[in-house]
This record gives structure tokens, sequence and C-alpha cells, in this order.
């Protein structure tokens, strides 16, 4: 027989759509609110976490100290007797050189980067800012205390797309070069359990369509 082991429920939640729009943007560093489409799109996960969540609401929230994290974190916990903790080390990554560049934009303004990238995502440096090991270093100590804080209990992160990759490859025990293959929608959902042996991925990259009463 196996010790028995408290299970703790991680909800990883991407944050909503944000001022400029659903085009794809290097969004590290740059501190922009979310938009009236990303309020409803985190308005409506609430309302389904609310009606579905089977193990009761989380015990703790946590963002990254980004205006968009922090909101989305705000939303979630509307008319419930729980306050977001905001942690500056769970930002997202630091795109430097980059930072608010549209996606089909950067092989014209940058293409040593994309090459690089396309590379090895893993190793690659973008121009004064970080790499994805960097943002490891700084992201999984604190998952790891904060859900050591919390043994056998729900608890949600509204992060960000990099750092919900990190995460959930750390989680899965994915080789660094397979995150950028994780899927990570605005306003979606991710839930994870630690427990006996490993964690489990229960569900990924989840948006809700709610319809009706619900």
């Amino acid at each position: 027989m196996l010790p028995e082991t408290p299970v703790t429920t991680l909800l990883l939640i991407r944050h909503g759509e944000t001022i400029d729009g659903p085009a794809p943007r290097c969004h590290g560093w740059t501190d922009l609110p979310l938009s009236e489409t990303g309020r409803t799109q985190i308005a409506r996960l609430r309302e389904y976490l609310r009606a579905y969540l089977r193990d009761g609401q989380p015990v703790a929230i946590y963002s990254s100290d980004l205006q968009r994290s922090r909101q989305t974190a705000d939303i979630l916990t509307e008319g419930q007797n729980l306050r977001p903790t905001a942690v500056h080390a769970l930002r997202e990554i630091n795109f430097g050189d980059l930072e608010g560049c549209l996606v089909d934009d950067l092989p014209e303004r940058f293409p040593a980067t994309v090459a690089a990238w396309r590379t090895n995502p893993a190793t690659c440096r973008f121009p004064n800012g970080e790499s994805f090991q960097e943002v490891k270093q700084r992201v999984l100590p604190i998952v790891e205390r904060l859900l050591s804080a919390h043994a056998g209990a729900t608890i949600a992160m509204a992060l960000h797309s990099g750092v919900n990759r990190i995460i959930l490859g750390w989680a899965l025990g994915l080789p660094d070069e397979y995150l950028v293959r994780l899927e990570q929608d605005h306003g979606c959902l991710n839930v994870i359990t630690f427990g006996p042996l490993h964690p489990r991925l229960r569900l990924h990259n989840f948006v809700p369509v709610l319809t009706g009463s619900h």
C-alpha cells in the first residue's frame, strides 16, 4: 500500500485578451489592462468554475503583478471572500527588444532571433530580455513553494501563456523544446492534480462556452 498523500489541485488560468486586441504580439513585461472582450472571457470562466467545480472554490489565488494578470484574478474572485496575491516572479517572459511587436512582423524586424527560436525555442534568449531557462528559474521555485503551502487544497493561478507552458511542461516532465506545442488561449483553464506518484493533467486549454442559465 502506498502512503496516503493529500491531492493538491492547481487551476492554472491564462489572462483574458488585452486592450490591443487578439492579434498575437510579444506581450511580456508590457503592462496592459484587459479589454472588454478579455473581461467577458474571464467572467465566463468564473461562472463556469462556480457552476461546475466539484472540489469547491480555491482557498487561494495568485497572479503576477502585471495588470492583465491581476485583473483576471480580481474578476475570478468577485463576490468571494478571497483576496488575490500578486507575485512579481510569476510575470511573463521578458521579450526585451521584441516587446509589443506583432508576431507576424518578427521575421522582418528580428530575423536572427526568429532563426534562433526556430532552431531551439528553449535556448533562445530575447535581446535585452530573457530565455525560457531564466523564466523557469524564477517561476518554478515559487510554484513549488505555493503548492507545498496549500497541500491537499485547491488553488488557482491567473498567469500568462509562457509561464503556464513552463508549469505544464514541468508537471508533465516534457523537454523544454516541446513547451511551445502547448496551446494557451486567452481565458483558458488547465487543471493539474499533484498527489501520489506523479502530477496528472486533468484539463488542458479549456475555454468554456456557456449558454442559457449556465
